[in-house]
């Protein structure tokens, strides 16, 4: 399992660490509002619980992908309830 988790990692670094994924990952944050605090309204004035877990749901791609970029590919993560 370890080289499925490293060969992973390093596809997201060769994916998105490019000039080009690079780009995408900018738009992809613009796409989500990842760096935009907002809560939608609905017609009534009301926080819309719906949106916001949309909204929630965009954002944890990216962090995702950014969690991914950031790990070292050769280190082992500790097996545990706490990792990904």
């Amino acid at each position: 399992m370890p080289n499925n988790r490293r060969q992973l990692i390093l596809d997201y670094k060769n994916a998105f660490e490019t000039e080009g994924g690079k780009r995408v990952l900018a738009d992809l944050k613009i796409l989500s509002k990842f760096d935009f605090a907002v809560s939608p309204i609905d017609n009534q004035g009301r926080i819309d619980p719906y949106m916001v877990l949309r909204n929630e749901g965009k954002r944890a791609v990216i962090i995702h992908i950014e969690r991914k970029i950031k790990d070292n590919p050769n280190e082992d993560k500790q097996k545990g309830a706490i990792n990904d």
